[in-house]
């Protein structure tokens, strides 16, 4: 595997630290949560906002943002996305408004969703299929690591100087990136016309847009991806509120739990992703699926705090089994031309079902039945999943232009 490491282009590293810089740069709030509420008088409602705004910015703008990185290249919208997430971290140093903390959370929301459709569009164009799993596995252990050094660096920054500092360090980061993707080279032009002379709303410029997307290889996609993330958000809702509930778990025990499933999924992305490149992205997708959902039953049965633990830690293999194969499998049946737009729309509509799976369903099936029920239904959710990335192996394998004429005339 190292020496596949070493073929992969060195501008795939550049996006892997970039990538794992802004997901240290939204780690970096949740320990400090707490910290508003005492010291700067955040309510619950304040505070609930206040990471609301980061997803939404995400459901809003990925497909838009996706849909313009095919017309004005990948390059162009990762520098404005690094540029905006550089002076909207450091811009937290700044003040302790929470209406002005809110709408920066929004743009720096705004600014991830960008970076991760541009970056992810370009990692396949940049990689031959034989691959894809690699490079993505590459981004997916940094993104990871950015989940794991996050909380640990804010927690000791803000306790060594103050709530600023983690800010201030995550928006120099994020400079010393923009700078880097400066550098990065272009893969080909983008080969459609902007169309500026139309209004986008016209007919035919709707058919251009949308055809893509609503192909049924681009549906089945959307599909599956919107019940995979809203498991996760289930999962990631409830396994605190469960342990605490069913093993007296702290805060500590939880944060331990977590850091080992981030950890195996750090160091098994690449692994995980050259794997999806030999022996077929489906299945690889589906194995991912079924070790989810095994986390979830373990979990359920909670075997004691060292096993249940143990349980987190191999629950660390599903994701990045999962989205490695899945990322590559849409550089695998998308031209250059559409990729950006499908990536994109593909990623918006997996977010709606984060925050149904976790602001609808979980708070519902906890009311109405127990603490127990939100997790059978993940496991339920993960194997409902995988049986349906299996159903549809052909639509989803189908390239998108052959497949379009299912659900839309291409526009001419």
């Amino acid at each position: 595997m190292f020496e596949s490491l070493r073929r992969l282009h060195w501008s795939i590293y550049a996006l892997a630290l970039a990538s794992g810089v802004i997901m240290t740069g939204f780690f970096m709030l949740v320990p400090l949560l707490p910290v508003y509420a005492d010291q700067l008088g955040f309510n619950e409602f304040d505070i609930g906002v206040l990471v609301a705004a980061f997803f939404l910015g995400r459901v809003l703008f990925e497909f838009p943002v996706g849909l313009l990185s095919d017309y004005v290249g990948r390059r162009l919208i990762m520098r404005v996305a690094l540029f905006l997430f550089t002076v909207t971290t450091a811009a937290y140093a700044l003040t302790t408004d929470v209406t002005l903390m809110v709408i920066l959370r929004l743009l720096q929301g705004i600014a991830a969703s960008a970076f991760a459709v541009g970056s992810q569009s370009y990692i396949n164009d940049r990689t031959p299929k034989e691959s894809r799993g690699l490079a993505n596995g590459v981004i997916s252990s940094a993104i990871n690591a950015g989940v794991i050094v996050g909380p640990l660096l804010a927690g000791v920054l803000s306790k060594a100087y103050s709530i600023q500092t983690p800010f201030w360090v995550g928006g120099v980061l994020g400079g010393i990136c923009f700078f880097l993707i400066l550098t990065v080279p272009a893969v080909g032009t983008p080969r459609r016309p902007f169309f500026p002379w139309k209004p986008f709303w016209q007919p035919d410029v709707i058919k251009r847009i949308f055809a893509p997307v609503l192909s049924l290889p681009s549906f089945s996609m959307s599909l599956i991806h919107f019940l995979q993330w809203m498991g996760i958000a289930m999962f990631i809702t409830i396994a605190p509120i469960f342990t605490a509930d069913k093993l007296s778990w702290n805060a500590d025990l939880v944060a331990i739990a977590f850091a080992a499933s981030g950890a195996v999924s750090m160091l098994s992305s690449p692994l995980l992703g050259q794997i999806s490149d030999r022996s077929g992205r489906i299945n690889i997708m589906a194995a991912g699926l079924a070790v989810s959902a095994l986390e979830s039953f373990l979990v359920l049965t909670h075997p004691g705090s060292a096993l249940t633990i143990v349980a987190f830690a191999i629950g660390g293999f599903g994701a990045p089994a999962y989205f490695n194969s899945f990322l590559s499998l849409i550089g695998d049946v998308t031209s250059m031309e559409e990729r950006g737009a499908v990536t994109g729309f593909v990623g918006s509509f997996g977010e709606w079902g984060s925050i149904i799976g976790s602001g609808l369903v979980t708070p519902i099936l906890w009311r109405n039945i127990d603490v127990a029920a939100p997790l059978l239904v993940d496991g339920l959710v993960f194997l409902l999943t995988m049986a349906l990335a299996l159903m549809l192996r052909r639509p989803l394998t189908r390239a998108i232009s052959g497949g379009r004429r299912s659900l839309i005339r291409p526009w001419n």
